[in-house]
């Protein structure tokens, strides 16, 4: 029985009526008034338009609707249309309808609203429309809605705790939520798209369909700026090694040459790798040459010579330039725990002195 003869009661209906084909993206069949809702000229002239130049959001509303007909539900809508460029909002249900060769079509019914708010619409269409993905969940982290940013991210009717890779991610937050405080953190997450960094803002209100409490959360991909960020760390460790290198110059000796200016970040970082290898090797001498270093914190040098003293390491510091002499003295840096030499070859020797006394003659 082909469609015109199963909808053949409903073609006088007062009411548009037509049947929305997903995968061709054109109206398969449609009544008069919906061929007058349209503003088309004809049947014909409708059913030979192409839908398919429609937006991400609406592509998403779509197939949450095809989804929604293949369970044998039917759907209650609001929609936004523009037929011959003028706006229409209308209020739709949409139900399953199987084409003569066996796909799933959607059958719509609409009903046009009058009077409608224009700062109503203009918000509702922002928010279908935004790349920030928004969803309304209960304080137990049930979802009442979601807008198609978030429904493509997540997939429709997927629990709050489902979305974070960190499973108590989502009960900390709908936790401070409930003690009416604002969460704003950045979270792992897990999406159909793959794993993501996401800003995750989350805020205590209300459901105003029935002004039961809820919760309002917005989260915006922070994927690109994440791995930018680490890209940066990561060249930032690489240049450090570069301007700090760690050296072997004898048994139990260590030298490191720095070259430039370090910050309270940058001799922090020199100080976790070389206190470490203070300790793998047993260094007994640390040599910290500043013939190239431009500026480093007194504050900072001080508390590594004393890191380095506190593992039983003498330090040594070579190579004091007049600028930064009058800085320490100035900031009134006490190196007393330190031995002070003119250049790095004088601090090597003075590591390598005390190891020839202790070792043995050849002659015994």
């Amino acid at each position: 029985m082909s469609i015109e003869e199963r909808l053949a009661g409903i073609r006088r209906l007062s009411t548009p009526v037509w049947i929305f084909d997903f995968e061709r993206a054109r109206i398969a069949w449609a009544n008069q008034a919906a061929v007058d809702f349209w503003g088309a000229a004809s049947g014909e002239e409708l059913l030979d338009r192409d839908f398919s130049d429609m937006s991400e959001a609406t592509r998403t509303r779509n197939q949450a609707c095809l989804e929604a007909l293949r369970q044998g539900r039917v759907v209650q809508d609001e929609w936004t249309w523009y037929p011959r460029g003028v706006p229409v909002t209308v209020r739709c249900s949409f139900s399953g309808f199987e084409l003569p060769d066996g796909r799933l079509a959607q059958l719509c019914e609409a009903t046009v609203k009058e009077g409608v708010d224009p700062r109503q619409i203009r918000g509702l269409e922002a928010l279908r429309h935004t790349s920030v993905m928004v969803a309304l969940v209960t304080p137990a982290g049930e979802e009442l809605i979601q807008n198609p940013s978030a429904q493509r991210a997540f997939g429709q009717g997927a629990p709050l705790a489902s979305w974070f890779v960190d499973p108590g991610a989502a009960a900390a937050i709908l936790r401070e939520v409930g003690e009416g405080r604002v969460v704003q953190t950045e979270a792992l997450v897990e999406t159909l798209a793959g794993r993501r960094w996401h800003a995750v803002e989350a805020r205590p209100t209300v459901d105003p369909a029935t002004g039961e409490p809820a919760v309002l959360i917005h989260q915006v991909d922070v994927t690109c700026r994440r791995e930018r960020d680490e890209v940066v760390e990561r060249q930032r460790r690489e240049i450090l090694s570069l301007s700090a290198p760690i050296l072997e110059v004898g048994r139990g000796a260590l030298a490191v040459p720095i070259i430039g200016a370090l910050d309270h970040a940058g001799v922090a970082q020199i100080s976790e790798r070389l206190l470490a290898r203070v300790v793998d090797q047993r260094a007994a001498s640390v040599i910290l040459d500043l013939t190239g270093a431009v500026a480093v914190g007194a504050d900072d040098l001080l508390a590594l010579v004393r890191a380095l003293e506190l593992l039983g390491a003498r330090p040594i510091i070579t190579g004091v330039q007049p600028p930064m002499a009058q800085a320490m003295v100035a900031a009134g840096a006490a190196l007393g725990g330190a031995l002070l030499l003119r250049d790095l070859r004088q601090g090597i020797a003075a590591c390598v002195g005390p190891e020839r006394a202790r070792a043995p003659s050849p002659g015994r």
